[in-house]
């Protein structure tokens, strides 16, 4: 029985001295990651602007994109800040519920 205890107590040590180690963040590669989520809104801002180029959206519509893409860009950059980090979000077919803006919630009209 003690040495169950004492297996459990030890165990119990070792997670919680390992839960800061594997908490740390690598200042350079958040640094990294910064740099490449502004290289991913730069050039997701060149393709709005080829696509107005190309008649494929008018130039209200892209405004429109472009600002919201500055928002999220934002909020990315300030929850880095704070350690929260963003994932690819909300795919289809993993229970999120389609908006009525979306392009499968307008077929259905």
């Amino acid at each position: 029985m003690r040495r169950l205890a004492a297996s459990i107590l030890a165990l119990a040590m070792l997670v919680v001295g390992a839960v800061p180690a594997l908490g740390a963040v690598d200042q350079g590669k958040l640094k990294e990651i910064k740099t490449l989520h502004q290289q991913m809104y730069t050039i997701k801002a060149q393709i709005i602007d080829k696509e107005v180029e190309a008649g494929i959206l008018d130039q209200t519509k892209a405004e429109k994109i472009k600002e919201a893409m500055q928002k999220r860009q934002q909020k990315i950059e300030q929850d880095m800040d704070k350690g929260e980090f963003h994932g690819f979000g909300h795919k289809k077919g993993c229970g999120h519920k389609s908006s009525k803006d979306s392009p499968s919630a307008q077929k259905a009209e």
